[in-house]
């Protein structure tokens, strides 16, 4: 998938080997400081502040220039700004991203595909990334990374043995939808015991595949 503005969404990563990842711009105070900054960083500001992410609505007015530099104060020194598209296969809710950056910081691997965008789910259960792949649910561990389904990916926390039902997992990640509670980005997620256990993090559950770097 191609880098596109169209039904873009704003994300943040530490790694600046995304395709068009973009630098916080040092100083930003004026609109002399505007008309340097690249049209990624617009967008970022505009966005940041509310505007379009095209920077079509920003005027040259004290108080939209407050809300920019308002905004360049959000943007953390050491994340790089990309935009990415909600076209397309499981571009939406980006699972991918947060399990990308977390393989970003731990070893400073890119896990990037050939259009510059981390692998998706599809990819990773297709072997197309260099994650390998658990021979059978047993074998899953800590550290791991499941594809529950073809459509989503998280990272193992830790492995739940229940005496009753079916030994699950807790899991943390993202693109779970708009819920920011229980279920919520970046929050752990966990399989319980008995009738009303969560059935996507069960260990055996056949629509679970594991894998490990």
């Amino acid at each position: 998938m191609e880098f596109s503005y169209e039904l873009s969404e704003l994300v943040f990563s530490p790694n600046p080997g995304l395709l068009s990842a973009t630098r916080r711009p040092s100083i930003f105070s004026s609109w002399s400081h505007w008309d340097r900054l690249s049209s990624k960083q617009k967008s970022t500001l505009a966005s940041l502040a509310g505007f379009n992410y095209t920077a079509s609505n920003v005027k040259r007015t004290n108080t939209h220039l407050k809300l920019l530099k308002h905004a360049h104060g959000l943007w953390e020194w050491d994340l790089y700004s990309v935009f990415w598209s909600g076209n397309g296969y499981d571009k939406t809710y980006l699972c991918n991203v947060f399990v990308g950056d977390a393989i970003y910081l731990y070893n400073q691997q890119n896990f990037i595909a050939g259009n510059g965008h981390y692998y998706d789910p599809r990819q990773i259960l297709n072997g197309r990334s260099f994650l390998k792949k658990r021979s059978s649910y047993k074998c899953a561990q800590v550290g791991d990374i499941v594809v529950i389904g073809t459509g989503h990916v998280e990272i193992i926390t830790s492995l739940v043995n229940h005496l009753i039902s079916d030994d699950g997992f807790c899991s943390i990640g993202a693109g779970r939808g708009s819920d920011n509670t229980s279920n919520g980005n970046g929050t752990v997620k966990c399989d319980s015991s008995g009738l009303f256990g969560d059935e996507f993090r069960e260990l055996n559950n056949k629509n679970n595949t594991y894998f490990y770097l």
